[in-house]
């Protein structure tokens, strides 16, 4: 009888530090997407001001991919062939305007977190942009420095940029 006891007492402990550690889980990401999302209403011309603000500081350079008009991905300039920086980025940011919503939206992403492979999604509704499409060589992102990673705009306004900082 007392070997029985034992074993519920063990099952239960292992049952409740199951619900400890899914709790925490749960926290843990609450956490980390109010640190790393923002979304705010904004006027088209103020969403186009902030992405202007943003490519402006890599004047003269590509980004390092594009997509065309059936949103089939092409690298631009082989990541191999790029320079070496002094200066490694920590962080992956993602901007995205929705003309219809009119909300602008913003996340950042740290690199230790891509190199672990989630699957990452900027969606809305039925509609998603899906970065693990990118298929991002974090190592050569972060040998690279701070990077233009993407600038695209679709027909119904839309307009996505990522870039490494």
């Amino acid at each position: 009888m007392a070997t029985r006891r034992t074993w519920i007492w063990i099952v239960g402990g292992v049952f409740a530090g199951g619900v400890v550690l899914l709790i925490a889980a749960a926290g843990a990401s609450v956490y980390f997407i109010s640190r790393h999302v923002e979304s705010s209403p904004s006027t088209s011309g103020a969403a186009l001001d902030s992405f202007d603000t943003v490519t402006s500081t890599f004047e003269g350079r590509r980004a390092l991919y594009e997509l065309d008009a059936q949103e089939r991905l092409h690298l631009t300039t082989e990541l191999s062939s790029l320079p070496t920086s002094d200066v490694s980025p920590s962080s992956l940011m993602v901007r995205v305007w929705n003309p219809d919503d009119e909300r602008l939206v913003n996340v950042t992403l740290p690199l230790w977190l891509l190199r672990m492979g989630p699957d990452v999604r900027v969606s809305r509704r039925n509609e998603h942009f899906d970065l693990n499409r990118l298929e991002l060589d974090v190592d050569e992102l972060t040998r690279i420095g701070p990077a233009l990673v993407l600038d695209y705009r679709n027909q119904d306004g839309v307009r996505v940029l990522l870039w490494t900082k």
